[in-house]
């Protein structure tokens, strides 16, 4: 008979998680087939309920690596995707993880709620610039990867790109007060990327390479089956029903 634990692991449960970590990796993060998506948005609502915290951090961003709409909504449901990771102090794994997540996306092929929450992280890191350099040493590809997701049809006051612009505008500052040529060249890109959206006379591709810019739809977005999705749409419908007004 297994031993009662309370909340603890237990070791016979630390061996099935090893042995197993295919599945539950496969059944979590992959969301390649319907079955696989109902797994993974179970878990997120799960994830949800218990907040971001120091210890599941990691697990929060890599749900949201997923890209899956259905999974991202239920993960983020109520909260605002931008302070997701707000209490976390960012370290040098967390920063390259959001870089690395707008690297590997086109516009339009990240789900909303993913990049502003990337952009939370990237943010708060880069407050202030020369103090988030010493945690990750920022290259050019890094600002191109995020300058690539700035609207340029749109106005500065569109959330996205408001967002984005006040993050390069802080990475302009980069190096002033210190004199470090490499930190100028960056901080030299950052003020290219803003002044090619800015300038009506100039595109993004004159500041970043063009096949960055391609728009490509999100490819991540496999459903449940529609008895699951009825369901988690009910639930969602139930909830906005019963959340508070705001107050005028």
């Amino acid at each position: 008979m297994a031993q009662k634990t309370g909340g603890a692991i237990s070791d016979n449960d630390k061996k099935l998680i090893r042995d197993h970590a295919y599945s539950i990796r496969e059944a979590l993060f992959t969301c390649l087939t319907d079955t696989q998506v109902e797994c993974s948005v179970a878990f997120a609502r799960l994830l949800n309920r218990s907040g971001v915290t120091t210890e599941n951090y990691r697990l929060f961003l890599r749900m949201l690596i997923t890209n899956n709409p259905w999974v991202v909504e239920e993960l983020v449901h109520d909260r605002e995707p931008k302070l997701l990771f707000s209490t976390i102090r960012p370290d040098s794994e967390l920063i390259e993880t959001a870089f690395a997540v707008l690297m590997s996306r086109h516009p339009d092929e990240l789900h909303g709620n993913v990049l502003e929450a990337v952009l939370g992280i990237i943010q708060n890191a880069f407050f202030d610039p020369d103090d988030g350099y010493k945690i990750h040493t920022l290259g050019i590809m890094d600002l191109n990867a995020l300058g690539k997701f700035l609207i340029k049809d749109k106005d500065q006051s569109h959330p996205q790109n408001k967002l984005i612009l006040e993050i390069l505008d802080r990475i302009t500052n980069l190096g002033r007060y210190y004199g470090e040529p490499e930190k100028n060249i960056l901080a030299k890109h950052a003020f290219s990327v803003r002044f090619a959206y800015f300038d009506s006379t100039r595109n993004l591709n004159d500041a970043i390479p063009e096949p960055l810019l391609v728009k490509l739809p999100n490819r991540s977005d496999v459903s449940p089956e529609n008895d699951f999705a009825g369901l988690v749409e009910e639930r969602r419908k139930r909830k906005r029903k019963t959340a508070p007004r705001p107050t005028k």
